[in-house]
């Protein structure tokens, strides 16, 4: 086998006759390294920005909610007994009371709609991750009066840290013609690059919920976080079962944001595949730069077996000589692939608009399995393509070959 590798090496790195097909093995070679880049690096990409958006998603949002079947209230009793019941689950990390309400925020002549969660300082930290997503203040001293409010929702009211506003109940404005306002204290400032999140997200104590929009008896539900958020699916279910005595909806954040992971799972097919095609192409070329690299050395092939080679022995130096370029070609793909992405990683060289994209630049994902499988792909591929050439100069009879020599 080692000088079946000796001859492949001499006839591919020594001059030829025709220095086109010197060339086009150059040009076969770089093409195949960009299709690999390319794929490894779509393939990192989509996985970044779908796992990035899935964890802004899972963390803003929570990963259960648990509310009344019946669209009511949880009383605190039923809560309790539910809390009993979920702290015997190994899979669930932290459960917590929350209200949610529509209400509206005003400061001076300036108003905004809201949804208002009321939740403890805790809930703030292991339930939304605000802490994440904190840019200005803090939730240390997290009171009574105390206000969470997302970036745009924060500047369309034109406030700062520190500053005061009112919150006023709708329902009540509404259905009872009272106008009560509860003065809050701007503690942080979240962005979240949900553009709709910053624009309509509110955070207060649970207390001040209780007791502006239901009872110190009542909240609007549990929620809770997992130590496995991509594996609630499994979870929902059994949680189900042990609440089934319960009159609870249980819902998760996929079910929440099902259309945005549709769209996160088959967006990036279609690129994918374009990128398939285009490493075919650039196989191909390669397999062609081989065959007429073979077609060229045909004198020597023919040489060669007079002197006692045997067909399959000719077949393989031409299948070891795609192995070596299609090899030669994956190496650098990698390398160019790892060179983008790193660089991307640490430097954010393409940025994006977050109000489309919920992200102000493009995340990468190391996915070990794209530097490995794709290349393994293209030098499997390479072989089989280059097979029916090597199939058929190995056939050649010395004397027709040597005859033109």
């Amino acid at each position: 086998m080692f000088k079946h590798i000796s001859i492949a090496f001499r006839q591919l790195f020594s001059r030829h006759s025709f220095g086109f097909v010197y060339v086009t093995s150059i040009f076969g070679v770089l093409g195949l390294s960009i299709g690999i880049a390319s794929l490894i690096i779509i393939s990192c990409v989509s996985d970044g920005f779908s796992n990035l958006i899935n964890a802004k998603l899972s963390s803003i949002d929570g990963h259960f909610r648990i509310t009344s079947y019946y669209n009511d209230d949880i009383s605190i009793t039923d809560a309790i007994s539910i809390f009993d019941v979920l702290n015997k689950n190994p899979q669930l990390k932290s459960s917590y009371l929350y209200t949610e309400n529509h209400a509206m925020l005003k400061s001076k002549n300036l108003s905004e709609g809201v949804i208002i969660y009321g939740c403890s300082d805790s809930a703030l930290i292991n339930i939304f991750n605000v802490n994440e997503f904190i840019i200005e203040g803090s939730i240390n001293n997290y009171d009574f009066n105390s206000a969470v409010l997302g970036s745009v929702l924060a500047s369309n009211l034109n406030l700062e840290i520190g500053d005061e506003f009112y919150l006023f109940n709708i329902d009540d404005i509404v259905n009872q013609n009272k106008l009560y306002a509860l003065k809050l204290n701007l503690n942080a400032i979240i962005d979240t690059d949900f553009s709709e999140y910053d624009r309509l997200l509110a955070f207060i104590p649970i207390e001040s919920a209780q007791a502006f929009f239901l009872d110190s008896m009542s909240a609007t539900g549990i929620i809770s976080s997992v130590y496995s958020p991509m594996k609630v699916d499994r979870l929902e279910n059994s949680l189900f079962e042990s609440l089934r005595e319960y009159p609870v909806h249980i819902t998760s954040w996929k079910d929440r944001h099902r259309s945005i992971i549709s769209w996160l799972n088959i967006y990036d097919i279609p690129i994918k595949l374009i990128m398939i095609f285009i490493v075919l192409v650039s196989i191909f070329n390669l397999a062609a730069t081989i065959w007429m690299l073979s077609f060229e050395r045909k004198g020597e092939y023919g040489i060669l077996k007079t002197m006692g080679f045997m067909r399959h022995e000719i077949k393989n130096i031409i299948l070891i000589q795609s192995l070596l370029l299609s090899t030669i070609g994956s190496f650098f793909g990698i390398m160019l692939a790892l060179a983008a992405l790193i660089g991307q990683h640490y430097y954010h060289w393409i940025s994006i608009s977050s109000d489309i994209y919920f992200m102000n630049y493009l995340p990468v994902s190391f996915n070990i399995s794209s530097f490995l499988i794709y290349p393994f792909l293209g030098v499997i591929i390479s072989l089989c393509v280059t097979f029916f050439p090597a199939y058929k100069i190995s056939n050649y009879s010395p004397a027709s070959v040597l005859k033109y020599e």
